[in-house]
């Protein structure tokens, strides 16, 4: 790729010259991003895939025994729990699972407190399987970010974690600081453009406890938080206390600025 302004373009830069051609109308920097993420993953998933190639196991394959050897011994989870940790139907993790305990790497066996429901434990089989990929499996991984530093590789983390958090704790999992359960930044958005609201980034209140520190600073639910001091809003994490005392908040209700103070009665480290 031909190089701009210092650094050399990726194949997303010239699929974001051609729609700043075609429709400079369009907002296409979140492409800039999720395309990124979506090509990088293709790029990972083929050379992680290779390593489990050579042990005749598929990525999907290794993460069941990931999920096993990290419960420690017995290295045995219920079922529906690993279904649970692989994000699967119970129909794809039986077929998964069949086709390792035919190799002798996991083994069902029905569950001592639920006999309606069995238990997935790895085999010695399996273990030894696991000791031998894992350290080639991490070796490969540290391969594949040879393009950052690690204090690179370790901004780029922090960034994905705030991501990968907005998505994981929302709705039954929804954090609760001060008294108020949060709703991320994407899910206020959503829904104050959905009942004609301005579209505005924060931290939605989506339920207040009587008596708690936001009750008594007078924060409603549908209240937006929008500021902490002088900062924006956008995670939980960004209400982390720097300091005891009062807690200066700016919110929007409706489309009315508000400056609160807030104090609070323990640190914000409701979250689940």
């Amino acid at each position: 790729m031909a190089e701009r302004g210092g650094e050399f373009r990726d194949s997303v830069d010239v699929v974001l010259e051609q729609w700043r051609q075609e429709r400079p109308d369009l907002q296409v920097a979140p492409v800039g991003v999720i395309t990124r993420l979506a090509r990088v993953r293709t790029h990972l998933d083929t050379a992680l895939a290779q390593v489990f190639a050579g042990f005749d196991l598929t990525p999907a394959d290794f993460q069941v025994l990931v999920n096993l050897r990290r419960t420690g011994t017995p290295y045995r989870l219920g079922q529906a729990r690993l279904m649970d940790a692989l994000g699967l139907t119970s129909g794809t993790v039986s077929v998964r699972l069949a086709r390792l305990e035919q190799r002798g790497i996991v083994i069902r066996e029905p569950d001592p407190d639920d006999r309606r429901s069995h238990t997935v434990r790895l085999t010695g089989k399996g273990l030894e399987l696991f000791d031998r990929i894992a350290p080639l499996h991490l070796a490969s991984e540290d391969l594949l970010l040879s393009a950052l530093t690690p204090d690179e590789q370790a901004r780029l983390a922090a960034l994905l974690r705030k991501l990968l958090a907005s998505f994981e704790h929302t709705g039954p999992r929804a954090p609760h600081v001060w008294g108020m359960t949060l709703e991320p930044a994407r899910v206020a958005r959503r829904r104050r453009t959905a009942v004609g609201l301005s579209d505005r980034s924060g931290l939605l209140v989506a339920a207040v406890a009587p008596d708690g520190p936001a009750a008594r600073a007078g924060i409603r639910p549908g209240d937006l938080l929008t500021h902490r001091d002088t900062v924006e809003v956008r995670t939980w994490e960004d209400l982390a206390p720097t300091r005891t005392g009062p807690v200066n908040l700016r919110l929007l209700r409706a489309e009315q600025p508000l400056d609160i103070v807030l104090a609070p009665a323990e640190p914000a480290s409701e979250t689940p």
